[in-house]
C-alpha cells in the first residue's frame, strides 16, 4: 500500500539536502515510487506553496523548498 506521508517526508528531505533539482533528478532518487506518485506530491506541494517551481528554460523545471516565513505552515490547532 502506498504511504503518502513517507513519500512526502522523503521528498522534503531530499530537497533540503540538494537545494535545487529537476523533477527528473528527484524521481531518480526515489526508486521505490512511481512517476505518478512523485509528481502528485510535487504538484500538491507546489500548489500549497511548500515547493517552489521555476521554469528557467523550455522543458526545464527546477524544484526547491519555499523559504519559510515565521512559523509557516501554522499548526492547525
Amino acid at each position: 500500500m502506498f504511504r503518502t506521508d513517507v513519500l512526502e517526508s522523503t521528498i522534503l528531505e531530499e530537497l533540503a539536502q540538494v537545494g535545487t533539482c529537476t523533477i527528473e533528478e528527484l524521481y531518480e532518487k526515489l526508486p521505490y515510487y512511481s512517476w505518478g506518485q512523485v509528481f502528485s506530491v510535487v504538484d500538491r506541494f507546489t500548489l500549497q506553496g511548500i515547493i517552489l517551481l521555476k521554469h528557467p528554460a523550455p522543458s526545464r523545471y527546477l524544484l526547491s523548498l519555499a523559504p519559510r516565513l515565521g512559523n509557516w505552515p501554522k499548526d492547525a490547532a
